[in-house]
């Protein structure tokens, strides 16, 4: 018993060392930056913000028309059900 738990004991020691050693030879590695390719949110997306402008001018325009005003129209008919006359009126708040 001692044996094997003396084999496992050896097995994790080179894991480790055999990890340790991976991160540290990684942490060596030079890393260069493109900065060309490295540019502001509004640079990359400036087409989305456009977009997103343009669709809410377009909602506020639309919309604007009708919440401020009501037609109403009133129609008479005679006995007969002849139309005698017929008014709209146009309200606005």
């Amino acid at each position: 018993m001692q044996q094997y738990l003396l084999n496992k004991g050896i097995r994790l020691f080179n894991a480790i060392i055999l990890m340790l050693s991976t991160i540290m030879v990684r942490a060596q590695d030079k890393i260069e930056i493109d900065k060309g390719e490295i540019s502001s949110w509004f640079e990359r997306n400036w087409i989305w913000v456009a977009a997103g402008v343009l669709l809410i001018l377009l909602i506020a325009l639309m919309g604007r028309g009708k919440a401020g005003s009501r037609k109403t129209t009133t129609v008479i008919k005679d006995a007969e059900g002849h139309t005698k006359s017929v008014t709209t009126t146009e309200e606005k708040f």
